[in-house]
């Protein structure tokens, strides 16, 4: 697995910096997830109709309910006329703004999804960038792109942000190991070169916005880190000193449109503001849903306000078990799916936990649990390498449950489909794996942690040299 060093305090066009941070707290916004009802909305929604998106301080028009696929991107209309919200499959759903078009459907290759989207504010469009590296352009001209190679075990960053210039005159793409790729416009630098795992968790570049005052913009890190870019130093919530913040990844980042400051998102829903006022936050609110963690944020720029959007997808009793992660960073699918990163683990669903131990894996923690409820009932779960269990033999779980905790390693984590308990539990794919393959039992846990919301782990040239028996899930 490629390594990466922490990020400097100091480097050529960047710095990271420590500012003020503002507290005021509005308390008008508007909110509805999971059937609840909050300030200006009339009537409750049921938990088949319940929505992702909040609103503070800023005209709420609608957003996608959680039975669809995961939201993991908003962006602000035309001169504020509303707002269009990016789901992890390329569908793009318009709220009081033009809708231009989505990605077709199925048109992502396997493991990949979309992960940004920017309004080109000169035709009204924007341009949808998928994890590939792949731009594609809704009315609006197209720049380029540079595409991830394939394959691989984890060596090839991510696509993870785009970011339009101000000058309308192109775009920024970044990357999980901090690179910012420009099209039609010049780069002002990067954190490229300047990772590496940390003591507790991987750093991984997230976010990227625009200084629209100076061109120039900020990367933000997953750990917290805000890196300035011939850009003004606002500031950054906590200089990483163990590469880790407070426990609750950095997830967006958005700067005002004046250029004068910019707001941090984390996952529990917390917006912080630097040289930005507050109006409020789904934390401050304690509006969380169940199984859910802030993904995305955007600015109205006629209100000042902000859009905060909620990745929440539950299928059928089963929520994403990887939502509490810090930096997270797929890797291979082999009998499972592996994954470095740093935080709690939950269960996928209801279960009763069967295993806490074994010999044939690093570290020899090998947590699984028996599925009781949804259309894997029955089946086995597990959760393997550096992970310390927090439960117990026998223990009922839900997918509140923490059933473990991951810290960064050599290995990190590989979860998946287990067999059942024997005197050595094994994956349910360790007969079909050769060492260097996807196995059809690892894909298949992939397909169902994409459709919770969990970024996808990264399939291998090498097939499945076997298949699912014909009584398993699909998803």
């Amino acid at each position: 697995m490629k390594r990466f060093p922490n990020p400097l305090l100091s480097h050529r066009r960047g710095h990271l910096s420590v500012l003020r941070r503002t507290t005021t707290i509005s308390s008008a916004f508007a909110l509805l997830t999971l059937g609840a009802l909050f300030p200006f909305e009339s009537t409750p929604v049921s938990a088949a109709q319940s929505t992702t998106v909040a609103a503070f301080d800023a005209p709420y028009s609608g957003s996608p309910t959680t039975t669809g696929s995961a939201v993991v991107a908003v962006t602000a209309g035309a001169n504020g006329d509303g707002y269009y919200v990016l789901r992890a499959n390329g569908e793009v759903d318009a709220y009081g703004a033009a809708n231009y078009g989505s990605l077709s459907a199925n048109s992502l290759p396997v493991g990949i999804t979309a992960t940004g989207i920017t309004l080109d504010a000169t035709t009204g469009g924007y341009w949808i960038l998928s994890s590939n590296g792949s731009v594609k352009a809704f009315n609006a001209p197209s720049y380029g792109e540079t595409l991830v190679p394939s394959g691989g075990w984890g060596q090839h960053p991510a696509a993870v942000a785009i970011a339009a210039a101000p000058s309308d005159a192109g775009y920024y793409v970044l990357r999980a190991n901090g690179a910012v790729y420009g099209y039609g416009v010049k780069s002002h630098g990067s954190l490229a070169g300047t990772f590496h795992y940390g003591a507790t968790a991987p750093v991984l570049a997230v976010a990227i916005a625009v200084d629209s005052a100076t061109g120039g913009y900020w990367i933000a890190t997953s750990t917290g880190g805000v890196a300035a870019f011939d850009a003004t130093g606002d500031g950054v919530p906590v200089t990483p000193t163990k590469a880790k913040y407070n426990g609750n990844p950095v997830t967006a980042l958005a700067a005002l449109p004046s250029g004068s400051g910019y707001y941090v998102l984390r996952a529990n829903g917390e917006v912080d503001g630097f040289d930005a006022p507050s109006h409020g936050s789904i934390a401050a609110s304690r509006t969380m849903p169940e199984g859910g963690f802030a993904s995305a944020l955007a600015i109205d720029p006629t209100t000042g306000g902000y859009y905060e959007a909620v990745d929440d997808t539950p299928l059928d009793g089963c929520y994403n078990p990887l939502r509490g992660l810090t930096s997270l960073l797929p890797q291979e699918v082999d009998q499972g799916v592996d994954y470095c990163a740093s935080g709690p683990i939950y269960a996928v669903g209801d279960g009763v936990v069967a295993n806490v131990y074994s010999s044939s894996w690093p570290s020899g923690v090998f947590i699984s649990y028996r599925l009781t409820s949804g259309p894997a009932r029955g089946l086995y779960v597990y959760n393997a390498e550096e992970v310390t269990p927090t439960v117990s033999v026998g223990e009922r779980v839900t997918p509140t449950t923490v059933v473990g905790q991951l810290h960064d390693a050599a290995t990190c984590l590989e979860t998946g489909w287990a067999d059942p308990p024997g005197p050595i539990q094994h994956a349910a794919a360790h007969l079909e794996f050769n060492g260097a393959n996807s196995t059809a039992y690892g894909l298949n846990f992939n397909t169902l942690l994409q459709a919770l919301g969990a970024r996808p782990g990264l399939p291998q040239p090498d097939g499945p040299p076997g298949s699912l028996p014909t009584h398993w899930p699909t998803w």
